[in-house]
């Protein structure tokens, strides 16, 4: 028995110690450039590390470029390199869903030389196409990946290396033509997230897989009391939620052509049917005019709705809630199908900084800063190792937490229906007519295939004419 030999814990917190320590002393100029470090024993002694552990944490700042070991003569100080900048375009949410100011902060401790500014923004289209000025790095989803594709502006981005420790179903919605252009970084798959104490108290059996449309209405509708809550809702008109009555349609497959079958219509009218029948029930449903997902989000918080549509990292938003809650998979009719929203990082061709950028995103997508993304936030780390030994969250998570591994069966994302902005507003707006009961199921269905059809081929002559005005300039 080695009774004083640390635990594993605490013998990376000495690590951690050391290198921390001596990185931030080197950048302060306690040992200047071409100085020495102390001795190994004398630093065995300071952080109570034997010589094998101490050389471990020296390896590390070697690696780092802090310091070149010089055989027999001991530990030189590097010199720093001059200091660069690189922009990164983030959204808000991206902020939050994975905590990305402690992310840089860790980053510029490592990276001393390089300095991450944060431009915030909502889409990544304008920031690409801008000129002057580009950002370095920018955030995006797959939704945000597949428009950048259709207006031809894939050839503005970086092509990244393959990652081996990334789940392979988040790499391939960022691909183009075989060559991967955006990092995953996290994923949030769209859950049922409910409310236990409304559960408890009206008896209602707490939802699991099993679950379809029409049994969560009928649990909703017990679930509402009649003085100011209601059994369910959900913020209709996002781009994340609404296109779920479409993917429980039919598979990908069915959504390419041909696509209009008879079985894709079919199920697709008595989804799009489920959705209305929803929206409109005032039993269990509240006819709140939402302006997006955050005011469903207080409503739940609140403890005006039993049960929302969300996603893992849009749970984050609970974090400091006195609420107890957990998740569910989404109810189901007739193919078990969810949304996958997944948030990566891209390099822009134009940056000026492409070693820092490349440095940067390569530290987002390493088992470090995965590990704190996992310990700090609900946001599933696309790091696959972790899956099979997690680290200690520092957050309340709910019960079934890991359910999401369970249901990546389930998974689909915005790239099975091929969906383009310009589709999208369409589409709303045929489903805003319907919701309205002003056209039925029939002529909803013919008008969103028309549509369909018509931004396929408009996409098809937009794929022709960038060809051609490539093959021009060449």
């Amino acid at each position: 028995m080695h009774k004083n030999r640390p635990s594993k814990e605490r013998y990376h917190e000495q690590l951690n110690e050391l290198t921390a320590t001596l990185r931030h002393e080197i950048v302060e100029g306690v040992y200047p450039p071409e100085s020495y470090l102390p001795s190994e024993i004398v630093l065995s002694k300071r952080f109570s590390l034997s010589n094998k552990s101490l050389r471990k944490g020296l390896e590390v700042l070697e690696k780092e470029g802090y310091i070149r070991k010089i055989p027999r003569v001991g530990n030189q100080i590097v010199p720093l390199r001059p200091r660069a900048v690189i922009r990164f375009g983030c959204s808000q949410t991206i902020m939050r869903d994975l905590r990305m100011e402690d992310l840089i902060d860790e980053f510029h401790l490592l990276h001393p030389h390089i300095r991450v500014e944060v431009v915030p923004y909502t889409s990544v289209i304008p920031e690409i196409t801008v000129g002057g000025g580009p950002l370095d790095v920018l955030s995006a989803n797959v939704y945000q990946f597949l428009e950048i594709g259709r207006q031809g502006l894939t050839a503005q981005l970086e092509v990244l290396p393959e990652p081996k420790d990334t789940h392979p179903f988040l790499l391939e919605p960022f691909r183009h033509e075989g060559k991967l252009l955006v990092q995953p970084l996290g994923f949030a798959p769209i859950v049922l997230c409910y409310n236990k104490a409304h559960f408890a108290e009206s008896d209602v059996p707490e939802p699991d897989g099993s679950w379809s449309w029409d049994e969560l209405i009928m649990h909703a509708t017990a679930l509402s009391n009649g003085a100011g809550r209601y059994g369910f809702g959900f913020h209709a008109m996002s781009e994340n939620r609404w296109p779920i009555f479409m993917l429980q349609s039919g598979g990908r497959d069915e959504w390419e052509a041909p696509w209009d079958s008879d079985s894709l219509r079919r199920k697709l009218m008595k989804n799009m049917k489920i959705c209305k029948d929803i929206l409109h029930n005032r039993a269990m449903s509240p006819l709140y005019l939402s302006e997006d997902d955050k005011e469903i989000t207080k409503l739940f918080v609140d403890g005006k709705l039993s049960m929302i549509l969300t996603n893992y990292a849009q749970m984050n938003d609970f974090l400091n809630a006195d609420l107890e809650y957990d998740v569910s998979p989404v109810p189901t009719q007739h193919d078990p199908a969810t949304l996958l929203i997944t948030i990566g990082a891209c390099i822009s061709k134009d940056s000026p900084h492409k070693e820092e950028a490349h440095r940067f995103l390569r530290f987002m997508a390493s088992r470090h800063a995965q590990e704190l993304i996992q310990s700090g936030t609900l946001t599933v780390p696309s790091y696959r190792p972790l899956l099979a030994s997690p680290v200690a969250s520092r957050v309340k998570r709910p019960g079934r937490y890991s359910m999401f591994r369970e249901i990546m069966f389930t998974f689909r994302t915005h790239k099975d229906l091929q969906f383009s902005d310009a589709l999208r507003l369409e589409l709303q707006y045929l489903l805003k007519e319907y919701w309205a009961n002003l056209i039925g199921e029939e002529q909803l269905c013919d008008q969103m295939f028309e549509v369909i059809r018509e931004d396929r081929n408009r996409d098809g002559n937009q794929v022709d004419a960038s060809k051609t005005l490539l093959e021009d300039r060449i």
